[in-house]
C-alpha cells in the first residue's frame, strides 16, 4: 500500500515532463492560447477556395493539432501521477473542454473536405505538390464519402460525444467508485483485500490457491450485485454502434466497427477497413487451433499444482512460484537497452535516452494511476508510466510499455501529426515485440534452466493474455452484434450465459466454467471499445513471426522492422506488416505463431 506522497518521490523516480513544458505556468499560457486558437478556426468561414488555400488549412490545422496534444497529454500526465491533486483534477478537466474544442475543428474540416469533389482535389494536388504531404489524412478522408452523413448530422454527431460516450464513461465510474468487494482470508488466515486492479495483476497469478479460490468467489459476490445495471450499460453500448451504422449505411454493426475511420476522432489508433471475413476468420483460427495446446497446459497446471480440479480461478497460477528473481530498474535498462540491439542502432539509442532521459514514471506514491501504458507527445517523445515492482516480471512489461513509446516516438519523428494516427492491426506489434527480444537475450546470456523455465511461463502467460482472454472478449463481441442486428433482446442471462458457453467450448472438460466465470465479461472496459480486443492477437502473432525471424537472420530484419515503425499512420495495417515481410492479409502467420505456442507448451511438459 502507498504511503509516501507525489513531493516525497525521488526525482530519478518520475519523468521529465519539462521537455513538453517548463512549468505549470507554461502549459496555462500554451492552454489559453490554443484555446484562442480554435475558437478562432472555428469562428472563421473554412473555404477549400483553392490549392493554395487548401495547403494553408491543412497545415495550420496540423500546427493547432499538435500543439493542443501538447497540452492534453500534460494534463493527462500530471493527472497519472497524482489524480488526488486537486490542480491536476481542474487540470485535466479544463484540457478535456478544450478537446470538445478540438472535436468540433476537425469535425468542420473533414465535413469541408467532404463536400469537396473528389477531381477538385486532385486537380488541387497536380497545382500544389504540397497537398500531397498528408496523402493519409486526405485518404482516409476520401474513403468516409459512402457512409458520411450531411455537414448538419454530423455536427449534431460531434455536440453528442460525451452522450454517446455515456455506457463508457457509467463503467468506468461504476468499476472504479461503486463496485465494492469484501476482504478474504489467504492460506494463513491473514486478511487481503480484493479489488478488480489487484485480482487482476496480482491476486489471479498468486502461488496460494485459497487466496486465488477465496478472492474470486469475493469478486463473483461484487460483481453479481451489478449484473443487471452493467448489462443494461453494455447493451446500451451495442444498440448505440447499432444505431449508428444504420444511420452510416454499414450492412453489419461488425462492418461498421472494423471500417469505420474518421480522422476527425482525433484518436491515434484507427482502424484499416478490415474485412469481416477476416476478423471472423480470424477468431476461428485461435479457437480451432489454439485451444488444444491451451487444453494441454491446463492439464500440465492441474498436474504440476496438485488440484483435484481445474477452476477457472487457477488458470493462470503459476508453475514455479518461488522463482522470482529480483533486479533493479537500474539493471532492467541495461537488459532491455541490450536486448533491442537487434532493431539497429537508431531504435537503440532511443531506449537508451529511456533511462538517461527519465521517460519513466516508477514512483510509488498516493493517487498515482495504476495501470501501466506507453505513450508519446508529437515533437517531444515518448513517456511511459509503469508502476515498478523490481522482479523479472516488471523487467518485461516495462519494455512491452517502452516499445510503444519508441514506435509513437519513431513515427512523430518522421510523420506529421494529422497523418499519424497508428493502425489499430499493428499497434499492439512493436510492444509484443520487445518482450519477445527481452526473453531472447536473457536466454542467450544466461544459462540457468529454471530461467529459461520460467521464461517459457511468461510466454504462455503473454499469449493466454493476448490470444485467449481478448480473443474470446472478441467472440463474444462478434456473437453479441450479430444478435442485436437481428433484433434478439440482449438481457443480463443471454450475455453471461454466451460468455460462459464461450469458454466452456475453448476450454472443453480441462477448465470448470461455473457462475463467476459467466460474469467476466463485467472486468473489462475493452468492450466499450468497438472489436479492438482482436488486435492484440495480430500483432502477438506477428511479432512471435519476427522475433524468430530476427534470432534466424539477424540485425538486417530488425532495421527493417525500425524503419516500418518510422511509417507511424502513413500506412494502413496491412501494408505495414507487408512492408516488415509479413503478409497478414490471411491467417497463415498466426498459424505459425500458434505451432510456435504448441512447442513452448512441448518444452514446459518436457520440463517438468
Amino acid at each position: 500500500m502507498s504511503v509516501i506522497t507525489r513531493k516525497d518521490v525521488p526525482v530519478e523516480e518520475t519523468w521529465d515532463l519539462t521537455p513538453i513544458f517548463a512549468s505549470d505556468e507554461d502549459w496555462e499560457k500554451a492552454y489559453i492560447q490554443v484555446g484562442e486558437d480554435l475558437d478562432g478556426m472555428l469562428q472563421r468561414n473554412i473555404a477549400l477556395a483553392n490549392a493554395k488555400a487548401t495547403l494553408d488549412l491543412l497545415e495550420q490545422f496540423d500546427r493547432l493539432m499538435e500543439r493542443f496534444s501538447r497540452v492534453s497529454s500534460y494534463a493527462f500526465y500530471k493527472y497519472s501521477e497524482d489524480g488526488t491533486d486537486s490542480e491536476n483534477q481542474r487540470r485535466l478537466g479544463r484540457s478535456q473542454s478544450l478537446g470538445k474544442k478540438s472535436y468540433s475543428l476537425s469535425t468542420v474540416v473533414v465535413n469541408q473536405f467532404l463536400q469537396l469533389p473528389k477531381d477538385t482535389l486532385q486537380t488541387y494536388k497536380e497545382e500544389e505538390s504540397g497537398l500531397h504531404t498528408y496523402d493519409r489524412f486526405l485518404e482516409k478522408i476520401d474513403n468516409l464519402r459512402d457512409h458520411s452523413l450531411k455537414p448538419e448530422m454530423e455536427s449534431l454527431l460531434s455536440s453528442l460525444g460525451r452522450t454517446l460516450n455515456a455506457p463508457n464513461s457509467t463503467y468506468l465510474t461504476i468499476t472504479a467508485s461503486d463496485l465494492k468487494f469484501e476482504p478474504v482470508k489467504d492460506k494463513d488466515g491473514k486478511e487481503v483485500p480484493v479489488s478488480l486492479f489487484m485480482y487482476m495483476t496480482q491476486v489471479e497469478t498468486s502461488p496460494d490457491t485459497v487466496l486465488r479460490r477465496n478472492a474470486y468467489q469475493s469478486l463473483f459476490n461484487g460483481l453479481k450485485n451489478y449484473q443487471h445495471g452493467l448489462a443494461q450499460t453494455l447493451k446500451n453500448e451495442i444498440h448505440k454502434n447499432v444505431a449508428i451504422a444504420k444511420l452510416r449505411q454499414y450492412p453489419t454493426t461488425m462492418d461498421f466497427l472494423l471500417h469505420y475511420d474518421s480522422p476527425a476522432d482525433n484518436n491515434f489508433y484507427s482502424g484499416d477497413g478490415i474485412p469481416r471475413g477476416y476478423f471472423e476468420d480470424v477468431l476461428d483460427t485461435f479457437q480451432q487451433e489454439l485451444a488444444p495446446h491451451m487444453q494441454r497446459y491446463a492439464r500440465l497446471r492441474k498436474r504440476q499444482l496438485g488440484l483435484d480440479k481445474l477452476l477457472f480461478s487457477d488458470v493462470k497460477a503459476p508453475l514455479d512460484p518461488d522463482f522470482d528473481p529480483p533486479i533493479s530498474y537500474e539493471e532492467a535498462g541495461e537488459i532491455i537497452v541490450e536486448a533491442v540491439g537487434v532493431l539497429g542502432p537508431e531504435y537503440q539509442e532511443q531506449m537508451r535516452k529511456v533511462f538517461t532521459d527519465r521517460w519513466v514514471y516508477r514512483g510509488d506514491n498516493v493517487g498515482r494511476r495504476m495501470i501501466a501504458f506507453g505513450g508519446g507527445v508529437h515533437g517531444v517523445h515518448g513517456y511511459s508510466f509503469y508502476p515498478w515492482g523490481g522482479n523479472l516480471f516488471d523487467v518485461i512489461l516495462l519494455g512491452h510499455e517502452l516499445g510503444h513509446a519508441i514506435h509513437l516516438t519513431l513515427a512523430a519523428q518522421n510523420q506529421k501529426f494529422i497523418n499519424n494516427g497508428g493502425s489499430l492491426l499493428f499497434v499492439e506489434a512493436p510492444s509484443t515485440l520487445v518482450e519477445h527480444l527481452i526473453v531472447q537475450y536473457l536466454r542467450e546470456k544466461r544459462d540457468d534452466p529454471r530461467l529459461h523455465r520460467w521464461l517459457n511461463m511468461y510466454l504462455m502467460m503473454s499469449y493466454h493474455h493476448n490470444c485467449v482472454t481478448h480473443i474470446l472478449e472478441a467472440e463474444l463481441l462478434r456473437r453479441l452484434y450479430k444478435m442485436a442486428d437481428q433484433e434478439i433482446p440482449l438481457t443480463t442471462s443471454v450475455i453471461s450465459d454466451t460468455k460462459g458457453a464461450i469458454l466452456s467450448e475453448f476450454w472443453g472438460d480441462t477448465v470448470e466454467i461455473d457462475e463467476g466465470a459467466k460474469l467476466t465479461w463485467m472486468r473489462q472496459p475493452h468492450y466499450y471499445m468497438g472489436l479492438y480486443p482482436f488486435t492484440y492477437s495480430i500483432g502477438t502473432s506477428a511479432s512471435t513471426v519476427v522475433a524468430n525471424r530476427i534470432k534466424e537472420e539477424g540485425v538486417s530484419v530488425g532495421e527493417q522492422w525500425t524503419e516500418v515503425l518510422k511509417r507511424g499512420g502513413t500506412l494502413g495495417g496491412f501494408d505495414l506488416y507487408k512492408m516488415a515481410g509479413l503478409n497478414m492479409s490471411t491467417t497463415d502467420v498466426i498459424k505459425q505463431a500458434i505451432a510456435h505456442i504448441g512447442t513452448i507448451v512441448d518444452e514446459l511438459e518436457k520440463s517438468f
